[in-house]
């Protein structure tokens, strides 16, 4: 009796501890959101003075091109410093979970693609991040490019060639990939460690028919499953069966694809803002337009902050650089208007691409993405 009344007592003791710590945690973010105000409308002179005197801005980056925007930031904003990290999205991802279930405020603005729904399902609705949208930036955005998650311009997968090598695509489907002649000549970034890739490939899985009618176009018979739940996962498996090679970056990718010289190139999927390296490193790159039956699924590109962001007023102007300032010429922009590359605002025009009204594209879906995310892995483990 007494050694049950000892272990209530415990129990009790460590309730009550935890209600005063995790009220004390919560109480901390209140404060620290009405302090952040991310709702309001913001002065830029103002966001200015403030972002001088926390004096830095801590960015985990998906994209190098923040090296760039460091550069014009700290020109247009001396006194606040861009403390800027390249970094693979798995990285960013894994660094902001650990950061804060440790209780370490160290990254403002996270730039990210969300293109399984893990980050807006599992950190946004969590509170471990916040979606902050400038009002004058945003109401020249359509709705769903300024929630769940602000993003000031998106890319997507596509199918990329040698030009040099073909005048115009040899191929027309994305069937096309599967078929014995381009067996170990499609080169793709590890679908397990890349969500842009698992992106593209669910949308497959959700619009299966699609993928069913493009089959029978493209064989002129209908499809026959082997042991796949749909199209789109069947899609997938001859695809990873007919020597399809991994690499660690769509740049290997790039290279192998692009080289001048070559007799017989590989083929690639690749981000489509690599294009960009047509023009700056003269790579002979082409990508197949109006393949079928979509060109592919748009992976936007967004800018979060960090809960308890130790620098709010600099994120806030950071994010606002990126996104192009409120008249949308802003240098910050500058870096992704590559060729591939398209704007969410509509003051806005894409580079050297066609407009994306022009291409035909499945809809982005966070919620089946992230419900069917686990599921795709397993299948692809199986594959390996």
């Amino acid at each position: 009796m007494e050694r049950a009344k000892l272990v209530s007592c415990v129990i009790l003791f460590l309730s009550i501890v935890f209600v005063i710590v995790g009220g004390g945690e919560s109480k901390a973010q209140e404060t620290w959101l009405e302090k952040a105000a991310l709702d309001q409308e913001d002065d830029v002179n103002k966001l200015y003075e403030e972002a001088r005197k926390e004096g830095e801005v801590v960015i985990y980056s998906m994209s190098s091109r923040i090296v760039d925007v460091k550069k014009t930031f700290e020109e247009q904003y001396p006194g606040v410093t861009v403390e800027a990290y390249d970094m693979r999205m798995a990285e960013i991802f894994e660094k902001v979970r650990r950061e804060y279930e440790a209780g370490i405020h160290n990254a403002d603005v996270i730039f990210i693609k969300d293109s399984d729904g893990t980050v807006y399902n599992e950190m946004v609705k969590t509170g471990m991040l916040h979606n902050y949208v400038p009002k004058d930036i945003g109401e020249k955005m359509k709705p769903e490019f300024r929630e769940p998650l602000f993003s000031p311009y998106l890319e997507m997968k596509q199918v990329f060639y040698n030009d040099e090598v073909y005048d115009t695509s040899p191929i027309d489907s994305w069937w096309d990939l599967t078929r014995p002649e381009y067996k170990g000549k499609v080169m793709i970034q590890n679908p397990l460690s890349t969500p842009e890739n698992q992106g593209l490939f669910l949308a497959m899985i959700q619009n299966a028919d699609d993928m069913e009618k493009a089959y029978k176009e493209e064989f002129g018979e209908d499809i026959v499953l082997n042991g796949t739940e749909n199209a789109g996962y069947e899609f997938v498996k001859r695809l990873m069966e007919n020597g399809l090679i991994f690499t660690d970056s769509d740049t290997e990718i790039i290279e192998a694809i692009g080289a001048e010289g070559q007799t017989n190139p590989p083929f690639g999927i690749v981000t489509s803002s690599k294009m960009r390296e047509k023009f700056s490193k003269g790579y002979k790159l082409a990508v197949v337009e109006n393949i079928k039956p979509k060109d592919g699924v748009i992976a936007p590109a967004s800018l979060l902050i960090v809960d308890n962001a130790p620098h709010v007023n600099a994120a806030k102007l950071l994010i606002r650089w990126i996104a192009g300032e409120a008249d949308g010429k802003g240098p910050g922009l500058k870096p992704f208007l590559a060729p591939g590359s398209w704007p969410t605002r509509s003051d806005v025009e894409p580079e050297n691409t066609p407009p994306l009204d022009s291409l035909r594209l499945w809809d982005f879906d966070l919620d089946f993405n992230y419900q069917n995310i686990n599921e795709l892995r397993d299948f692809l483990f199986t594959l390996l």
